[in-house]
């Protein structure tokens, strides 16, 4: 049978109160208390039942994340960022996946309310400010990766899609590309804001820029798109493509790919996020970077702020910005 506060209490010759304030208050003890309790758990192998301590103190040191799509690349670069400056701050951090779904991402917040998580980061699917407000009236601070309405009780760390967006446009723009598609999906505020800063940067120009909505920012999208675009007549086809994510430029690569069409000689190709993929395929891709573990990170830390200083306003953060890096999906060899 595994060992009890009570089984402690009796090696170390003390109260169980005594162990408990070393399990949850242990300044309170001095150090020949403490030492006594620490080497008698050593001793018997005592493991505390977090669950049960967390019931008697009506919260927990947990923090939780929802994911818009877990299945991302770059949604698995934030989610190390968050983790990684949750450990380091000795929080546990449970993960749930909303799948872009409305109804996911309210269960997913009903479930870390129940569970008392003390704070939660969320890329959220829509506006979900109302919702964590209520949250932090009870307790539970929140930080939204992504723009948000004005809030006195939410956080939120950005990324500059707008400016991401004209640094694409400008790049095709350069490179007298002028027919230009964009792939996006316009449920998703971050998409809104890369093709407006598209149209920013062609705003003006002789540019003839067309929109195909896509479903989920993944490859099978790009592959749908792609075909799409293989079956234009051959004068109506895009020079350029930007897609408002690798893994939809991905999709539309293989595709081009798979039926003959040079890229980029034929059609140059953006995407957006600077995932590993981008650079690891047969014509590596020219994408707009967003360091997702480093905004994971600043999420986080984010958090945590709130947390050591309940009664501070949110953080306010510097918006993390652009940077395109070019390969050879739009410059070729």
């Amino acid at each position: 049978m595994p060992a009890s506060v009570k089984d402690v209490a009796a090696l170390a010759g003390v109260s169980s109160s005594t162990v408990s304030n070393y399990l949850n208050h242990p300044h309170v003890l001095g150090s020949a208390s403490r030492e006594r309790v620490r080497a008698a758990i050593e001793q018997l192998g005592y493991v505390p039942n977090e669950s049960a301590r967390q019931l008697r103190a009506g919260s927990s040191k947990a923090l939780a994340l929802i994911l818009l799509d877990a299945w991302l690349p770059y949604f698995h670069d934030l989610s190390r960022g968050v983790e990684d400056v949750a450990r380091e701050g000795g929080w546990s951090l449970f993960f749930s996946n909303s799948d872009r779904d409305d109804a996911q991402e309210r269960r997913n917040l009903d479930m870390f309310e129940a569970h008392r998580v003390q704070g939660i980061v969320i890329y959220p699917l829509g506006d979900v400010v109302p919702r964590l407000e209520g949250l932090a009236d009870r307790g539970i601070r929140s930080v939204v990766v992504g723009p948000i309405r004005q809030s006195s009780k939410v956080a939120s760390v950005l990324f500059d899609d707008r400016g991401g967006g004209q640094l694409a446009g400008e790049h095709l723009l350069d490179l007298g590309r002028r027919r230009l598609l964009f792939l996006g999906n316009p449920a998703v505020s971050q998409s809104n804001d890369r093709l407006a800063g598209l149209r920013e940067a062609v705003s003006g120009s002789d540019t003839n820029l067309s929109i195909i909505d896509v479903s989920h920012l993944a490859i099978e999208d790009g592959l749908r798109a792609g075909e799409q675009i293989i079956a234009m007549p051959v004068t109506e086809r895009p020079d350029a493509v930007f897609a408002a994510n690798d893994m939809v430029a991905l999709g539309v690569l293989t595709q081009l790919l798979r039926h003959g069409i040079r890229v980029p000689e034929e059609i140059a190709l953006i995407g957006f996020d600077d995932v590993a993929q981008a650079h690891q395929g047969v014509v590596p891709l020219t994408s707009v970077r967003q360091p997702g573990y480093e905004i994971g990170r600043a999420a986080g830390a984010a958090l945590l702020q709130q947390l050591a200083d309940p009664t501070a306003p949110p953080p306010a953060t510097t918006p993390f910005p652009a940077e395109l890096i070019v390969r050879e999906s739009t410059v070729g060899r």
